[in-house]
This record gives C-alpha cells, sequence and structure tokens, in this order.
C-alpha cells in the first residue's frame, strides 16, 4: 500500500491523491482565510479535479474554520458548478468539529446541493467517509 501523494499544499488546504483508494482527500486546515487566499485554495481543487475527471473527492473538513458570509455564497455559486464541470461527481464530507465550521459549511453545501449534479454526504470521521466512499462505488459498480 502506498502513501497518498501530496499535489497542493498551502496553510488553509492539503490535497492528497490517494491512487490505493482512487480518491482525492482535501484536508482543510483550522485557519481562517476569506477573499483571494481562500479561492486559492477552492482554485488548487478544481485543477485536482480536472486533472483526474470523475475522481470521487474525501472533503475532510473537521478542523475547518468559519467561512465568511461572501465566501459562502462565492462557493455555493461559482466553485461547485466549476467543480461539477471539472468532472466531480460525489464527496464524502467530514464536517468541521466547531459549531460556527459546521453551520458556514452546511450552508455552502445546501445551496450547493439544490444545483442537483455533485452528490455531497456528511461524515462525523473520515473512517464513516471512506466507507461512504466503498459503498457509493459498490452501488454504482465501480471498481
Amino acid at each position: 500500500m502506498s502513501a497518498p501523494t501530496l499535489v497542493y499544499e498551502d496553510d488553509a488546504l492539503k490535497i492528497y491523491w490517494n491512487e490505493d483508494s482512487g480518491y482525492y482527500l482535501s484536508e482543510w486546515q483550522p485557519v481562517f482565510r476569506k477573499g483571494a487566499v481562500l479561492k486559492r485554495a477552492y482554485q488548487a481543487c478544481l485543477d485536482a479535479a480536472r486533472a483526474r475527471p470523475g475522481a470521487i473527492w474525501l472533503a475532510d473538513a473537521s478542523k475547518m474554520a468559519v467561512i465568511d458570509q461572501a465566501d459562502q455564497i462565492w462557493v455555493a455559486d461559482w466553485f461547485f458548478p466549476e467543480f461539477v464541470r471539472a468532472g466531480a461527481r460525489y464527496q464524502a464530507s467530514v464536517i468541521p468539529e466547531k459549531e460556527v465550521g459546521k453551520m458556514s459549511a452546511f450552508k455552502a453545501v445546501e445551496r450547493a446541493q439544490k444545483a442537483g449534479e455533485l452528490m455531497i454526504t456528511a461524515h462525523a470521521s473520515r473512517a464513516e467517509a471512506e466507507a461512504a466512499i466503498r459503498a457509493w462505488r459498490e452501488k454504482r459498480g465501480d471498481d
């Protein structure tokens, strides 16, 4: 079993490609970022999604800080549609531990889910999210 490959890192986000399990892992860090700085991290997700269209994502937001209200709208209205255009179809998300982080993350995801092209499931732990990825693959007949 090989170690995941780091494909992007800044102070807000680390993205790994897990070759053995065939999914991206985005690890959101416990720092508050907004505007252009936060958008750079999301752009890295888009770049990775474009590199492997159709790849599954495990978004570990357990340590994520609050997302500014303007950025929540941008994530929902601009990022998620672009993420889908880049090929993303399923994301298993580990929810933020802090209540304020949960509230801001859920607002962005709720708006994105209304578009209906990206399935996002919420989980309390990374192990639960990994199990959800396996179940999603089994349901679809993916290897």
